[in-house]
């Protein structure tokens, strides 16, 4: 089916099942003549407080009970919901964000902020993991933002194509507030999931210091199956697509084929464990200051991941029972304070940041074939695990000055300074091989296949101004722009056999990049009665360059040190518009995106991932959100967007070495088409009880990415239903997250850190099917 038809046959049938539901009730009931105007949710998008209509943006924003009702726990349940935002994943904690067809797979930066209330958490850069963002539980959370297009006049460099702000509930200064939540699942494959969340409130000093505590312990069990053969199949046909470059087979063995000697099931489980103190003072009417203490550990058991070929959902295999654990431990301090002058309130956010990823993974299989190519040929598959630690710090500061008044003009004004410090430490050992090869332990005693130390530290400036003038009737002309400079600099040491030293003694290299700039923004809207906005905005982004790992050269033939930075134009034109008494919003927007100096990642022959310029690119398309409450109980939901996003011109010196980079070529991780459905029906049981019943489907079309080669992952569809009871203190909730037991294939090859072989493909994929029961009570 096409876009258009697909949507409308899947609103069609989530109105059969709910919309017969709400006649029925409807039938008894007084006719419905005007449903209640929904609640507009309070952003700060424009680092001050407004609605979602009033502000000129392209934004989605969630409220924490919009969350709580649609089930949206973490990060990936965010990119369900948000039209024109997308992800690269493997599962909690190793996610990266795309927006409006901006691949964030390329370079040292990404191209979506991440922001939790006023503080920025860059991704790690130099991971070759990715620069995915950290996941945190987002119980007791305020509300979600996510502004698409460019937001560097106040957001910074890694807001080329939008930002995602996470902002939590402030301490409450009067009230003491409590509440508790448990939820317990089962999985279709898997077993018992559970855990919960807590949060207190507690007003130390009446109207002037308050603290809330937010604590998080939850398990969700795995899926996958971990297979081990001993007489683990040879890769064939070596003179399939990788002919020529030295392997022994482009193709993986019939893993199906051989005799089992262990299976492991559900390795891939996960235990996430947190908690949140936020403290709130108030010493005058004029200061108000806030502390926040942040503190998560998730601990995986392995990826959530199966294997292609041989294709099986829920199954990995190995030449041995070797373990892929993963940990990532976040810690955030934050302090922010704000004092009104009387013509302005002037802000001071710090923040220190650290977060460490440590991850193992099986590479008997990889080694097989990668040794042949530094002509080490081999009948063996040797138990050889490969660890990554990336290790990332953080300190930030950003002050800024923010115009009060109803006058005409609004402004703000600020600087910002960030010292970021991202250090990826790999090792690869394996001595009873390097013992057969003859003089090899003299130079290399402890049989190091490959060794890295490599810190990556960026040092950011910023100066941003952007002001808004009313001239009457609803015109608004908004300006802005940030001044930037960064300072980027790579201290890189490998070892090892198949490093460029070839042996133990370190291989030294430092390179630094500098890039100083202006990312200009201009905005004009019109604003009519407070039920329909219209705005046109061109705007810039920018990422700096950065710095290739180093790459062994032979086997590898592209070894670029290092890339320039990557800039955007972004035009757009938007609309909010409320009809019938408020019962039916539309947001839209089309936009146009020209890309210069695209910062992509591209695979070797050899199979060396790095990152290269590879020419221009474009991307446009429709962004539409539609809300409609069709009767006083029934409310519709649906928001889509069509994306091209596709190499335009490919440099000619990386088309030497990539022949697939070629105009047309489509960015990686970002779907064609998506698509988010919702019907929620809601009616009183009695004077106290309120039913609520909720039923959706995300739908995410084909996209592109890459292992050894380019690949394109097939499109899929998620339904999920809920059914609740609520009071206003007590929740309890039946819950069905991916109804239809969909596999969807989220990435490919997305932890290849260690060695990427045309042989084997690992398939990122979601949670099967899940049912389970959730109780939230409140006080």
């Amino acid at each position: 089916m096409n876009f258009a038809t697909r949507s409308l046959y899947t609103s069609s049938v989530l109105a059969l099942i709910l919309g017969a539901a709400g006649s029925a009730h409807a039938q008894g009931q007084p006719a419905d003549a005007a449903a209640p105007a929904a609640t507009e949710i309070v952003v700060t998008a424009e680092k001050r407080s407004s609605t979602v209509q009033d502000t000129p943006i392209s934004i989605t924003a969630l409220s924490g009970d919009q969350l709580l009702n649609q089930g949206v726990t973490g990060v990936a349940g965010i990119v369900m919901a948000v039209p024109g935002l997308s992800m690269r994943t493997a599962g909690p904690g190793q996610t990266e964000l795309e927006m409006r067809g901006l691949s964030s797979s390329g370079g040292a930066s990404p191209t979506v902020g991440f922001y939790l209330d006023d503080y920025s958490l860059t991704a790690p850069a130099a991971s070759l993991a990715g620069k995915v963002v950290i996941d945190p539980d987002l119980y007791d959370l305020n509300r979600v933002e996510v502004l698409r297009g460019p937001q560097g006049t106040l957001y910074g460099s890694g807001s080329m194509g939008g930002t995602v702000k996470l902002v939590t509930n402030q301490p409450n200064l009067t009230t003491v507030q409590g509440s508790i939540d448990a939820s317990v699942s089962t999985t279709k494959g898997g077993g018992v999931n559970g855990g919960g969340n807590l949060m207190v409130n507690l007003p130390i000093v009446q109207d002037m210091l308050a603290i809330r505590v937010v604590a998080t312990d939850k398990y969700r069990d795995g899926w996958i199956t971990r297979v081990v053969e001993p007489d683990f199949p040879a890769p064939v046909n070596p003179g399939g697509y990788c002919a020529g470059s030295g392997w022994p087979g482009c193709d993986r063995g019939n893993v199906l084929g051989g005799a089992i000697a262990s299976e492991t099931p559900r390795i891939n489980w996960e235990h996430l464990q947190g908690a949140r103190a936020e403290v709130l003072a108030r010493p005058s009417d004029r200061l108000t200051i806030s502390g926040l203490a942040i503190y998560q550990q998730i601990n995986m058991g392995g990826y959530d991941e199966y294997d292609a070929p041989p294709g099986l959902p829920g199954y990995h295999f190995q030449p041995d029972n070797a373990r892929e654990p993963i940990r990532d431990t976040f810690q955030l301090y934050g302090l922010t304070a704000t004092y009104d002058l009387g013509f302005a309130d002037l802000t001071s956010a710090t923040a220190y940041y650290t977060r460490t990823e440590s991850q193992t993974q099986d590479t008997a299989e990889a080694l097989y074939s990668l040794l042949p190519l530094y002509g080490y040929a081999t009948s063996q598959y040797y138990t050889s695990p490969f660890n990554e630690t990336d290790t990332t710090h953080q300190f930030s500061e950003e002050l800024r000055l923010v115009s009060k008044g109803a006058g005409p003009l609004r402004w703000t004004v600020g600087a910002f300074y960030s010292h970021f410090e991202s250090i990826f430490a790999e090792s690869n050992n394996l001595p009873q091989f390097v013992a057969t090869i003859p003089g090899a332990l003299a130079a290399n005693p402890d049989g190091v296949l490959y060794q890295a130390n490599n810190p990556y530290r960026i040092k950011q400036y910023g100066l941003f101004g952007e002001g808004t003038y009313s001239f009457g009737g609803g015109w608004k002309l908004t300006a802005g722009a940030r001044w930037y400079k960064f300072e980027s600099t790579a201290n890189e040491e490998t070892t090892g056999l198949l490093a460029l030293s070839g042996n133990e003694t370190p291989y030294l290299s430092t390179f630094s990049t500098s890039n100083t700039g202006i990312n200009p923004k201009v905005t004009l809207s019109y604003e009519h009665a407070h039920d329909l906005t219209v705005y046109a905005t061109a705007s810039k982004g920018f990422r700096p360059g950065g710095i290739n790992q180093q790459i062994p050269n032979p086997p590898c033939t592209l070894n670029a040190e290092t890339y320039g930075p990557d800039s955007i134009w972004n035009y757009e034109l938007g609309e909010k518009a409320k009809f019938f008494g408020n019962r039916v919003s539309v947001n839209a927007d089309v936009y146009y995106i020209t890309w210069s100096n695209v910062q992509q990642s591209v695979n070797q022959a050899c199979g060396y991932p790095l990152t290269a310029n590879a020419g221009s690119a474009e991307a446009y398309g429709p962004e539409v959100e539609i809300t409609a409450q069709i009767t006083r109980n029934l409310l519709f939901s649906f928001s889509g967007t069509y994306t091209h996003s596709a190499i335009k011109t490919a440099d000619p010196a990386l088309q030497a070495q990539d022949p697939l980079v070629v105009a047309g070529l489509p960015l990686l991780n970002v779907p064609k088409f998506t698509e988010n459905t919702a019907l929620t029906y809601t009616t009183p049981v009695n004077a106290t009880w309120n039913l609520m019943a909720r039923v959706s489907n995300s739908y995410v079309g084909k996209t592109t990415d890459i292992d050894y080669t380019y690949g394109t992952l097939p499109a899929y569809d998620i339904v999920s239903a809920r059914i609740a009871l609520m009071n206003g203190k007590i929740t309890a909730a039946l819950f069905a997250d991916n109804l239809t037991n969909t596999h969807a294939q989220l990435g490919i090859n997305t932890t290849g850190f260690a060695y990427t072989i045309p042989s084997l493909i690992r398939v990122a994929t979601n949670q099967p099917r899940t049912f389970g029961v959730n109780v939230k009570v409140a006080y």
